[in-house]
Formats: structure tokens, sequence, C-alpha cells
């Protein structure tokens, strides 16, 4: 933290009300696009460095973090249309609760598989934030993603 809290406070009273504006002129969901300025504010607060032009750079930041929300929905949307669930009339054989749903992926998907579709899944992170969570490459959470859907995939297939 380099700046100290009046500092802050001035950069924040300063820079916020454009900023939102900008959150939502891209997400279109008021709660959505104060998510994510505070999450651009946090960043600043958190960061060792001070920023020559405090302005751009949170402008910037709102607008990139905006696009990896829009991806991050856009992609949880693509893979609903390509895995489009069948409406089934709930019979003793079919029905499939959340206890079965969790045994099948804890002995379907091998660890790092089942933590990273928590991640991306449950927790709606985008592949690069997943990556820098788990400390490992944008590749490999995309190749943990694709084993673990194709694995669960053939397991609903043969059931």
């Amino acid at each position: 933290m380099q700046y100290s809290i009046t500092e802050f406070e001035e950069i924040y009273r300063r820079c916020f009300r454009s900023a939102l504006k900008l959150a939502f002129s891209l997400l279109h969901d008021d709660d959505e696009a104060r998510d994510a300025v505070q999450e651009v504010f946090l960043k600043l607060w958190e960061s060792d460095s001070v920023v020559e032009n405090e302005g751009a750079y949170i402008l910037r930041m709102v607008r990139n973090n905006c696009l990896n929300r829009i991806a991050a929905t856009d992609s949880h949307e693509r893979i609903k249309r390509r895995l489009p669930f069948e409406e089934v009339e709930e019979t003793e054989e079919l029905s499939l609760d959340g206890d079965k749903l969790t045994h099948v992926v804890t002995t379907l998907l091998t660890p790092r598989e089942k933590e990273v579709v928590e991640k991306i899944y449950s927790e709606n992170l985008s592949y690069k934030d997943a990556a820098g969570q788990l400390g490992v490459s944008v590749a490999m959470i995309n190749k943990c993603v694709v084993n673990a859907l194709k694995k669960l995939r053939n397991h609903f297939k043969s059931v």
C-alpha cells in the first residue's frame, strides 16, 4: 500500500463516478458495475506501487474487469448451448440428486480437475483468474476443463 488514506480518498472521489458510468455502460447491471469498480479500487489500494495517472489507470482496469466478466458470462452461455439439457420426466432411475452428482464427480475426476471445475463453474472465475489462483497456465486450466467435461459427458451418456 503506497497511498495514504487521504490520497486514496481523493482518488476515489475523483474517479469513482466516471468508473461506475463506464462499468454500467459495459455490464448494464448496477450491482455488477459496482462490484467491478470496487474490485479495481481494492486492487489499487492493495498494490505496492503508486500509479502516475490514476484516472486513466482506473478506467483501463474497470474496462478490463468488465470485459473479463462479460467473457466469463459468454463462455458459460456457450457451454450451456453446446450441452443442452433435455427436459426429462423424472423417475427414480433418472433422478440425480446432489449426493449422486458429488459422488460421480469425486470418482471420475482427478483432484486437479475437481479443483479447476470448482473455480470455473462454482466460483465463476475466468480461466485466467483460475490459473492465477491455482498457479498454473491458462492452457492447463483449459485442458482440465476439457478432460473433466469429456469424462462427465461420457459417464452420463452411458447412464
